[in-house]
């Protein structure tokens, strides 16, 4: 992780950002599924203490 600035409610704050890529075949793999692996990946990063509550 690296920190950046980026822009939050209008203003520029530093915030940690962290590349996050997948690569997948799309004859085997619709992107869409792909697209919502990953923002279910970046969810749980984003808030580590939802992966406690799931089973």
């Amino acid at each position: 992780m690296t920190e950046r600035p980026v822009v939050r409610d209008g203003r520029i704050v530093v915030r940690k950002i962290m590349p996050l890529v997948l690569s997948f075949d799309h004859r085997v793999a619709d992107g869409a599924d792909a697209a919502r692996f990953v923002n279910h990946v970046k969810a749980m990063l984003e808030e580590p203490e939802v992966m406690l509550v799931r089973a």
